[in-house]
């Protein structure tokens, strides 16, 4: 309920499909890779994030984008448990796919979520290496 309200408050155009997605992919019910391994843990990954990342928030980062990253950032396993590298690109397509619209930031900070380091030579490495609201998600993401 939280998760779902806190999406809805952003007012995003196609939210609604994204929590439809949710709700009938798992978001809810499946366990999260590596910690939060139990039933509902991988929402209850994404609600800490979130709350982590708010309190966090020492450049005035926009609250909207804060819930729209955190909350999402581990969308793709809605499908099935992966922390593989690129698991950040998948969720960020996933979203667009579902017609949600992410900023250039929103796009960083979900697709490299995880870390820079094997992303040295990838095109947008400077972009997200200087993105704050990308590094608050990384350091939020627990």
């Amino acid at each position: 309920e939280k998760i779902i309200g806190t999406l809805r408050a952003t007012g995003r155009e196609n939210i609604e499909q994204v929590i439809d997605y949710m709700e009938n992919n798992g978001f809810f019910t499946k366990s999260c890779h590596r910690h939060h391994h139990y039933r509902g843990g991988l929402a209850d990954h994404a609600w800490q994030t979130y709350q982590i990342a708010l309190q966090n928030n020492p450049n005035g980062i926009d609250e909207q984008s804060i819930a729209i990253c955190a909350l999402l950032h581990d969308f793709c396993n809605c499908g099935g448990m992966t922390d593989q590298v690129g698991h950040g690109r998948r969720s960020a397509g996933m979203l667009k796919e579902l017609g949600l619209h992410l900023s250039h930031d929103e796009f960083l900070a979900v697709r490299f979520h995880m870390s820079l380091h094997t992303h040295i030579s990838h095109p947008l490495y400077n972009d997200a290496r200087h993105c704050a609201l990308r590094t608050l998600i990384l350091t939020s993401d627990t």
